[in-house]
């Protein structure tokens, strides 16, 4: 699992200068979802739904800030109860008030301290590293100095990536061999701070990189939400034209430092024969802006944040060489996971996908949700923005769960055709000819809140 990783960092998603050799080789020997959501937008929310299984409005954590109850029942301990060594390497970002994690080992940590997400460490002056830092402007409403490009300061091997990957390797080498394991390595990278080492910037070619920059009315139709707050600390417009395409150069560069990382592990694992009877999958929690749409960073249900890579592999337990167009929701890691292995996976919202892996058929067609709420943004902090995805269209609004009426005076939302209108530069919201779409969809979210878990159902007794 890697944090804010866009698809198109990967060749095996038609990305012409990406560079992803590991998880084109899982790609082209395994299955491959073309449009898979995540639960949310933001990283706690996202990280807490794909542990349970369920989303932010039945686990009550739909931002940053918010934690997971005493009563959580994490899918997890399923394969723990069921005799599995459990354990979890690297970026953790759940926050729980139990005595019990969510792996019997949890290990690691996102960054090392040689550089965090806006600074570099003591000893490591930036000027001598490429760096490119997001400025402090006066309207901020949060203050933020992101490290958007940088070169790494040291070696790699003293990376977190690379030392996240050792603390797995020697947990395996030190396991009890007898009994079947669930590991999760949990990369920051290519998240914030965005240092590479120096040896991956020539694999990218910053002049193949084409992400398209938004018109003047495209900037003026955004969402409320979008113009008034999220532009105000996470505006591509405060960088340079210069500036920013570096900082994309050197993105795509910490996505193959990505991909060779996961190389690293699972060249480890062959070696010793631990992948001759292991399901291997790659997610993110979510993408991030490089400035599409006007934007840095994420919190928006655009195609580059709320999609993320989504590849399963696993010779002789489902169909190798499958690409499914259906879009998926992330929600359903775990579900699938224990089905694959043969373990229960009912009782939670996430829907299983291993009778299409196994047979090579798309999955049901089914709207796809995704959520968040701001909770401490000074922005309609008590409500929650919600994304559904059906066919061809995509909606957001905000929205109370079960409360319709609510649809009727919200400005603060938009509309996609993706099929027609691919870079959703052109909202249709307000579109006479789209209001049945619109309803539709407002419907699906609807029904998809009545039959929702309880926010007491995610419970352990």
């Amino acid at each position: 699992m890697t944090d804010e990783h866009r698809p198109d960092s990967l060749a095996c998603y038609g990305s012409p200068w990406g560079h992803s050799p590991t998880l084109d080789r899982l790609a082209a020997e395994g299955a491959l979802f073309e449009s898979a959501y995540t639960p949310s937008p933001v990283c706690v929310p996202c990280r807490c739904s794909l542990l349970t299984g369920n989303s932010g409005s039945t686990t009550g954590v739909l931002h940053n800030e918010a934690r997971l109850g005493p009563e959580t029942r994490f899918l997890t301990w399923r394969f723990e109860d069921s005799g599995y060594q459990t354990a979890s390497f690297g970026k953790k970002h759940y926050f729980f008030s139990n005595p019990r994690q969510a792996f019997q080992t949890e290990g690691g940590s996102p960054t090392e301290g040689i550089v965090d997400p806006a600074r570099y460490g003591k000893g490591h002056d930036p000027a001598q590293h490429d760096v490119v830092q997001y400025p402090i402007l006066p309207q901020q409403k949060i203050q933020r100095r992101w490290i958007l490009a940088g070169r790494f300061p040291a070696t790699e091997e003293e990376t977190a990536e690379a030392r996240n990957v050792a603390l797995a390797t020697q947990w395996l080498e030190r396991r009890d061999a007898s009994k079947p394991f669930l590991l999760r390595l949990s990369l920051n990278a290519p998240h914030t701070p965005v240092v590479t080492p120096a040896r991956y910037l020539p694999l990218i070619d910053p002049n193949r990189i084409r992400i398209p920059s938004p018109s003047a009315a495209e900037l003026a139709a955004q969402p409320e939400r979008e113009r008034l707050l999220l532009r105000s600390f996470e505006g591509s417009d405060a960088l340079s034209p210069e500036h920013l395409r570096k900082s994309q150069h050197y993105y795509y560069a910490r996505c193959a430092f990505a991909d060779a990382t996961i190389g690293r592990l699972l060249d480890f694992m062959r070696t010793r024969g631990l992948l001759d009877n292991t399901i291997v999958v790659m997610t993110a929690d979510h993408g991030t802006h490089l400035g599409d749409h006007g934007l840095l960073q994420k919190q928006t249900f655009y195609e580059q944040v709320a999609t993320v890579p989504y590849i399963f592999w696993a010779p002789g337990r489902i169909r190798p060489r499958t690409r499914f167009r259906t879009p998926v929701s992330t929600l359903g890691i775990l579900p699938t996971l224990l089905d694959l292995a043969g373990l229960p996976f009912d009782g939670v919202e996430g829907a299983s996908l291993a009778s299409s892996l196994r047979r090579g058929k798309e999955p049901p067609r089914r709207p796809v949700i995704s959520e968040i709420a701001f909770g401490y943004q000074g922005w309609r902090d008590h409500d929650r923005q919600v994304m559904v995805r059906d066919g061809d269209w995509k909606l957001s609004l905000f929205s109370a769960p079960r409360d319709p009426a609510r649809f009727a005076a919200n400005s603060d939302a938009s509309l996609y055709n993706l099929r027609r209108d691919p870079n959703e530069s052109a909202t249709l919201f307000a579109s006479a000819k789209a209001q049945a779409h619109r309803r539709r969809l407002e419907r699906a979210i609807v029904e998809w809140d009545a039959s929702r878990l309880a926010p007491t159902a995610n419970t352990r007794p």
